[in-house]
């Protein structure tokens, strides 16, 4: 149970913050007993809920020196301060004993729209090593720009300990913040979803000011998908406090609310003004808004029948047509749409409407997914100024170079070209050593090359997935690569056994046409088991040799869950090639499927690399 000190002189951690630059009527500390409910052993939510709704909270007020950690941090103290003890662990290995190591940003990061507040230099550099240290932890992140300003915020009011523990809890609740690029962009579509629903005028009004002083779309829609920072970087740094108290009890469906309210206090503030919008109008509004706190929180949740639930509903909806649209779409191709055209013939009457808005946004979104697909080709796609929580980040469109290094197996076993069938083939068409594989040698690609179909011998390679880049997270693999019409598997385990899988059919086929699992194996006879280390063979389907007509259990291709992912399968037998979730452990037996021998040394291993490839201009 919580005790507040009544000889405490202020809530904030002085240690870490400017107090110079600091306001002055928030120096002393303001006690109000106003909170009582906090300090129980448990939390009546239903109660802070309705006091975070209809009141707002001071910088200094004395209950802030433990209204996060109250919220965020377990009741049992023990296994707070185990977490505590692992973040000192760990700063020490990254950073040295004495911290006396620089701390970079990590990759999920966007260092144009970093927040720090009113932190000083040592509070600077404490959130450069917590993001490091959960980047560490947490490698399955691939983009998540609210970690540093909710980062820069917590240390205001805790330890460096205490903040690493609170941050793995929004981590590691589903739903706080977004970690993957894809699911940046899905949330800009839901926001822009709920603003054609709830504040139809506002939005219609914001983008057609925007469009006529700039005449571009991509500003228009840019300025719209900032809805994010005009939160957390641009609004006082009291308001920014209470919208994050309510974001932390219930979570992201808070941020669309106040969101929207700002949307709306912007066009009620605008009213009789000229339809010219600059492109920092939002920026402007938010720095020296005119509106009090109360009202803004008034208006965010004044909006009727936004539950999580409906929020989930068009989340998935639009993170579903994303992915669709991704999947779709070549490399290389770029849509022809005459964009000024439709909305200029949209601004000559009187309003917007709001179909062709949507046409416009569908036309902005088909741009978004290929900006995401042309990865190494990334500087054919114009990024606007200050877009990279839009676009989402240049280092996400254009990715990490280790991508494109050469190929250093760490492999010690010699390699024996086996005589098959397809070894008359031609050799790839590419240079093996540009897809950026840490596994495979050219001389180990070009194996695997020849026992493809046919019709796949004239695409090219690529790497879209590594345990090394993308972390060790099985969502996050399926993330990557389920629209993939065809994948090669690759598993190097810490024995240097080297082999893997070719999976012929897509794995979005384990989700159902609604969007639900269906437990049941799928693919077809093209797929196959190989190894290439120690030994090299490739397993073919039984199907292919025998001489009657096949069980059900010798069709068992392909199967995926939340748990796992199968490659071959049986009744009696065990399966060919199993990944565990965490991509660290897996299991490989003689499997009816593919009547094929344990692969590698050892029938129960660990992963040291995983990677999945795929094919440029596949029918994906």
């Amino acid at each position: 149970m919580l005790i507040l000190d009544r000889n405490e002189t202020s809530c904030f951690n002085w240690s870490l913050v400017q107090k110079e630059t600091f306001p002055n009527e928030y120096n002393n500390l303001n006690v109000r007993e106003d909170f009582d409910l906090l300090f129980q052993d448990q939390i009546d939510q239903a109660k802070l809920k309705e006091s975070f709704r209809s009141s707002s909270r001071e910088p200094n007020q004395a209950v802030r020196k433990f209204l996060w950690k109250r919220i965020l941090l377990p009741t049992d103290s023990s296994q707070a301060k185990l977490t505590m003890d692992k973040y000192t662990q760990k700063i020490s290995v990254l950073f040295g004993k004495h911290l006396n190591l620089k701390a970079e940003l990590p990759d999920f990061v966007d260092p144009d729209h970093l927040c720090f507040y009113y932190l000083n230099q040592s509070g600077k550099e404490a959130v450069f090593r917590l993001l490091n240290v959960l980047a560490s932890v947490h490698p399955d992140i691939t983009f998540a720009p609210l970690l540093a300003p909710l980062a820069s915020l917590f240390l205001h009011y805790m330890t460096e300990q205490e903040c690493f523990a609170c941050l793995l809890s929004v981590i590691e609740s589903n739903n706080k913040i977004t970690q993957t690029d894809i699911h940046w962009i899905t949330t800009n579509y839901v926001f822009r979803r709920f603003a054609q629903k709830y504040a139809l005028n506002s939005y219609e009004y914001l983008l057609e000011g925007l469009y006529r002083e700039t005449n571009d779309t991509e500003t228009c829609f840019d300025v719209l998908d900032h809805w994010q920072s005009w939160i957390f970087e641009y609004l006082p740094f009291d308001y920014v406090l209470n919208i994050v108290d309510c974001f932390l009890l219930e979570g992201q469906k808070v941020l669309y609310r106040f969101g929207l309210a700002i949307l709306d206090l912007f066009y009620k503030s605008s009213m009789g003004r000229s339809l010219g919008l600059k492109v920092n109008c939002m920026r402007d509004f938010c720095v020296k808004i005119p509106v009090p706190f109360d009202r803004m929180l008034k208006t965010a949740f004044g909006y009727r029948n936004m539950s999580r639930k409906d929020i989930d509903n068009v989340f998935q909806s639009e993170e579903k047509a994303i992915k669709k649209m991704r999947s779709n779409k070549s490399e290389n191709a770029r849509p022809e749409i005459d964009y000024k055209k439709k909305i200029y013939s949209a601004i000559l009457g009187p309003f917007i409407k709001s179909h062709l808005i949507q046409d416009l946004e569908e036309n902005h979104r088909k741009l978004s997914v290929l900006s995401l697909n042309q990865k190494s080709s990334c500087s054919s796609l114009s990024v606007g100024k200050g877009s990279s929580w839009t676009a989402p980040l240049k280092k996400l469109v254009n990715p990490s170079k280790k991508w494109y290094m050469n190929s250093q197996s760490g492999s010690t076993h010699s390699f024996h070209h086996h005589h098959h069938p397809q070894s008359h083939l031609n050799l790839p068409s590419f240079s093996v050593e540009t897809i950026g594989s840490n596994i495979l040698s050219p001389e180990q690609i070009t194996a695997i090359w020849r026992w493809l179909p046919s019709r796949y011998q004239i695409l090219e390679l690529q790497l879209t997935y590594s345990t090394n880049i993308h972390g060790c997270r099985l969502m996050t693999l399926f993330d990557k690569i389920e629209f993939y019409q065809s994948t090669i598997l690759v598993v190097k385990t810490t024995t240097n056994s080297i082999f893997g899988a070719f999976c012929s059919t897509p794995w979005s086929e384990r989700i159902g046409t609604q969007r639900t699992f269906r437990p049941r194996f799928f693919g077809n006879g093209e797929t196959f088991l190989f190894e290439l280390a120690p030994k090299v063979e490739k397993y073919e389907w039984v199907g292919k040799t025998s001489k009657g007509e096949t069980t059900n259990a010798q069709e068992m291709f392909m199967y995926a869950d939340g748990d796992k992912l199968i490659v071959g399968g049986g009744c009696e037998k065990g399966v060919g090639l199993l990944i565990n979730s965490d991509l660290i452990y897996g299991r490989s037996g003689m499997c009816e499927t593919f009547n094929n021998q344990i692969l590698g040394t050892e029938a129960d291993f660990e992963i040291a690399v995983l990677e999945v490839l795929s094919f440029k201009s596949a029918e994906n």
